[in-house]
């Protein structure tokens, strides 16, 4: 029991920081901008979801770090795609490697959260 204790507060306190930086990312990138809503809705969404299963997993509920870390992955997974075909196929950003090294870094993050959130629920007979 101290095992998924443990576990659900490491990811809860995972998810609130990562939320914090999704959202503080942009808002900085796009703040001013007309395009803001529309283009930042995806990881600001990602980023609400976080901090809900961060909330839910401080009464010991893991299924919403699940909900949560796959959609995070889900996002992660989609800009490195996106990134990787414009420094590939054109017009390579000048940041472009920077971005791929994050983002493989925060894909894999994430993964290791879906992880560590399922073996929660097996450990916990699915709660």
């Amino acid at each position: 029991m101290a095992l998924k204790r443990d576990a659900l507060c490491f990811l809860n306190w995972l998810a609130f920081g990562l939320a914090g930086l999704i959202a503080l990312g942009e808002v900085a990138r796009f703040w001013g901008d007309a395009r803001f809503i529309p283009m930042a809705l995806d990881e600001l969404l990602v980023a609400a979801a976080l901090i809900w299963a961060g909330w839910r997993g401080r009464h010991q509920d893991a299924p919403p770090h699940l909900i949560a870390w796959g959609a995070f992955s889900g996002l992660m997974l989609v800009l490195l795609v996106e990134t990787a075909t414009h420094q590939i196929h054109g017009p390579a950003k000048a940041a472009g490697p920077i971005y791929l090294a994050a983002l493989s870094v925060l894909l894999i993050t994430g993964l290791g959260a879906i992880h560590a959130t399922l073996r929660v629920l097996r450990q916990s007979g699915g709660r």
